[in-house]
Formats: structure tokens, C-alpha cells, sequence
């Protein structure tokens, strides 16, 4: 570690430098204070298309493809996106096939659609409130998943 004033060597645990006195702790407390900053102002900044990204997964690789926290949250959009393809899939093969045993199942295949998808609902919900607070808090059950990186 250097001194950010004269450039001397200091080691990691002084308060002041050797070779002009400047104060070394301040300095590095300034830097992680200047870290972040940025990080949350960019939170603030892209809340809006965070929160949109639980609809649109691509928007805040298009809008601000730097970002770890945008990555973060198209990948959570992603994830829930194939989550409800695969399980509409997975529920339209076994509706057909309660409804060739009898259609008097039919109530039964739909109850089961609408819970499926007031389920994926309640999720997105859920990664938009998060979006909004600034925070990256993974979906319940399928928030484990990582796509993009």
C-alpha cells in the first residue's frame, strides 16, 4: 500500500504516514465511501428498469450492460421467464392427459393452471418489490439459478 499524498510504501495498519504525516485510515475510508456511492446511486438511477426487468429479463443488459446489479436482476427475470414456459408446458401435458381419463376433470386442470400462475405472478412480484427497495435478494425456490453471470 502506498501513501495517496507523497507515494511512500506504508504498511496496512498505520494511521499516518512515515514520510509526510497524512492520515492513511481516512483515505481509505474515503475510497470504500467512494466505492459505494456508485453502486447505489446506480441502483437509484436504473430503478425502473430493474423493476421492468421481471417482464422484459433483456432490458437492463440493453440499458446498462455494465451493471452487476442489472445482470443480477435479468438473470432473476430469465429464470422466472423459464419457469413459467416450463411449467405451463409441463401443466398443458398433464392437463391433456387428465382430460382423456374425463372431462369432468376439467375444474380440477384448471384450478391447478390458475394456482401455477398466480404462483409465477406473486414471484415476479416479489423481484419487482426487491428491484424497487435496491436490493438483490434471490427469488423464493427458483432464485438459486444462475444463467447469466
Amino acid at each position: 500500500m502506498h501513501c495517496n499524498n507523497c507515494g511512500q510504501e506504508i504498511t496496512s495498519n498505520v494511521k499516518f504516514c512515515d514520510g509526510c504525516g497524512s492520515p492513511v485510515a481516512q483515505a481509505q475510508g474515503n475510497q470504500a465511501a467512494a466505492q459505494a456511492v456508485p453502486a447505489a446511486k446506480e441502483a437509484q438511477d436504473n430503478k425502473v428498469v430493474f423493476i421492468l426487468s421481471y417482464i422484459l429479463f433483456f432490458l437492463p443488459l440493453i440499458s446498462c450492460p455494465e451493471s452487476k446489479v442489472g445482470r443480477f436482476h435479468a438473470n432473476q427475470g430469465l429464470v422466472l421467464l423459464i419457469a413459467s414456459v416450463a411449467g405451463h408446458i409441463v401443466l398443458s401435458i398433464f392437463n391433456t392427459i387428465i382430460l382423456a381419463i374425463s372431462w369432468r376433470l376439467w375444474a380440477f386442470t384448471s384450478l391447478l393452471t390458475w394456482a401455477w400462475t398466480i404462483a409465477i405472478g406473486a414471484l415476479a412480484i416479489i423481484g419487482m418489490i426487491n428491484a424497487n427497495k435496491g436490493e438483490q435478494k434471490p427469488l423464493p425456490i427458483i432464485g438459486g439459478i444462475t444463467i447469466l453471470k
